[in-house]
């Protein structure tokens, strides 16, 4: 079977999202408890700003799906050291659903700003990361690998990317709700994918006065360089934001960048409101900031009203997508339903190999005939490993499992 846990912008809001932000560490400990303890034979932890998806495997274990699933959730709170109830913030899958789900992801029909195209490469990357671990289980590996297929399709044969929001396109959008975008000064703080698409976006809406910083001077001198803009140093960070109208922070770093003292001091040191949007998970500033008289702070989960408008304009294309979607889907469930019947079919090729002398080419011949039969004849007979209650006496009678 494989089984999903997710905790996405749809149900958990940020604050609980960030508790369950994974890095490659952590990913890596969390896989070894779980084999460990024989609870899953593979695993892909897939770690975004707007969800947390843990996938996992274990062969031939029908009818124990809520078991499996109970086990990997009892480890997860462990891990995270979480003490709340986790149920209202989650979604439970397993094997259809979880094939469905990942399709309708790496297709950007899940993303808060739908269509949107980071999702693959987020995707990639947790996909390289667990193989390159030797995390993944056969079934995982061939589900990631027909995403990727089902995805690439979809963004080919559809329009719901073209022009696609990114959260970076939604809080420059934000801006300039507010703001004349061509005569405010505006700050970047992070020099990674989201912050080079937001220095993109202020650039194509006009902004002319925009400075990024970055923990490495050299990443931001690399930016400043490409979109000629100005740079500065990352402790000038403070006296930076006291002569900005709006900051867009967008770095990796799991701790709280500034606290409420520095920030109150960036306030009493402006002579208006300053804009803060914090596009990271977890939050690179803490949600009290947004109280202190003179800042304005929006998180990633402001955004959502970005969100309708750009369904509305692409309400056709994932029409599209979602028919696409149904007909990968019928592909990938022939491949594993058949899968279902692997242990039945090696314990027959095993049990013909014995029958006979490793010696005699005659008899050779004649069991990889009469094995290749009877396998065709339970794989008629299970509809492919389709049909459970037949599958489930096949592999009682044909192997120990009960």
């Amino acid at each position: 079977m494989i089984g999903l846990i997710s905790i996405n912008y749809k149900h958990a809001p940020v604050e609980i999202r960030e508790k369950f932000d994974f890095s490659n560490e952590q990913k890596l400990n969390f896989y070894q408890i779980l084999k460990d303890n024989h609870v899953v034979e593979g695993l892909m932890i897939l770690s975004t700003c707007n969800r947390t998806e843990i996938y996992f495997e274990y062969e031939n274990h029908i009818g124990q799906e809520s078991k499996l699933i109970h086990a990997v959730l009892k480890a997860l709170v462990d891990f995270k050291s979480f003490n709340e109830s986790l149920s209202p913030y989650l979604e439970k899958k397993t094997n259809i659903d979880v094939t469905e789900h990942i399709f309708r992801v790496i297709a950007g029909l899940e993303s808060m700003i739908i269509g949107e195209y980071q999702i693959m490469e987020q995707l990639k990357e947790a996909y390289i990361f667990a193989e390159k671990e030797k995390m993944l289980g056969p079934i995982i590996k061939r589900l990631v690998q027909k995403a990727f297929e089902t995805g690439k399709y979809i963004r080919t044969h559809t329009n719901i990317d073209k022009g696609a929001m990114s959260v970076s396109y939604a809080a420059v959008e934000k801006v300039a709700q507010q703001f004349d975008v061509s005569n405010i000064k505006t700050l970047c703080i992070g020099a990674g994918e989201t912050g080079t698409l937001s220095v993109q976006y202020l650039n194509k809406k006009g902004c002319k006065d925009i400075t990024v910083t970055n923990r490495t001077f050299s990443k931001a001198a690399e930016l400043a360089k490409k979109f000629n803009i100005k740079e500065i140093h990352f402790d000038k960070l403070i006296t930076t934001l006291m002569l900005v109208d709006v900051a867009i922070f967008s770095t990796s770093s799991k701790d709280s960048l500034l606290n409420i003292n520095e920030v109150e001091k960036i306030a009493l040191n402006r002579k208006k409101e300053l804009l803060i949007i914090d596009l990271c998970v977890p939050r690179n500033l803490s949600k009290e900031i947004g109280d202190i008289e003179g800042i304005s702070l929006i998180n990633i989960d402001g955004l959502k009203d970005m969100v309708n408008t750009n369904y509305n304009k692409r309400k056709s294309e994932v029409v599209k997508a979602e028919n696409f979607i149904f007909d990968f889907l019928k592909e990938f469930e022939e491949w594993a339903s058949s899968r279902q019947l692997r242990p039945s079919i090696l314990h027959i090729k095993n049990q013909f190999d014995k029958l006979i002398d490793a010696d005699t080419e005659n008899k050779s011949s004649m069991s990889k005939k009469f094995a290749g039969q009877l396998i065709q004849q339970i794989k008629k007979v299970s509809k492919n490993g389709t049909d459970e209650q037949a599958l489930e006496i096949i592999n009682q009678i044909f192997t120990d499992e009960k």
